[in-house]
């Protein structure tokens, strides 16, 4: 069976059409930027760290407790210290985590923001803040 031209013209299908709002392109563009307000958490800990029996010290300035514990969007956990050393904790997990973490915090645009907001940028490093002082947040 052969189709000619104008059979085949016939048959496609017409799509409606889109204003300028409403383009199918840009709204998949829109829905597809990353948010990491959304995908990547922080909480502050103030006291120290034990995994698998051993307390956590950070390899760059030998602090032992005051951290800022990450879950990013694989639920991989890392620490990072008031000097600004950062390392993956494959020890660690979401659950862990989320005992840390408790209710509530603070919103940010970005991960940048929140560690400079928190004090984790090295500005702060070698001080312990009380407790009190040190709240939990999310970005």
């Amino acid at each position: 069976m052969r189709v000619t031209t104008e059979e085949l013209q016939h048959s496609r299908t017409t799509l409606p059409e889109t204003t300028s709002g409403d383009d199918p392109l840009l709204r998949l563009q829109e829905a597809s930027k990353p948010d990491d307000s959304i995908w990547t958490y922080t909480t502050t800990h103030p006291g120290p760290i034990t995994v698998t029996g051993i307390t956590v010290m950070c390899a760059q300035c030998g602090a032992r407790r005051d951290w800022m514990v990450i879950c990013d969007r694989r639920n991989q956990i890392f620490l990072r210290c008031r000097c600004a050393h950062e390392w993956h904790e494959p020890e660690l997990t979401r659950a862990d985590y989320q005992a840390m973490a408790g209710e509530g915090g603070q919103k940010y645009p970005s991960l940048d923001a929140v560690v400079r907001d928190a004090g984790y940028d090295g500005t702060l490093a070698g001080t312990y803040l009380p407790d009190d002082l040190n709240a939990g947040t999310y970005g």
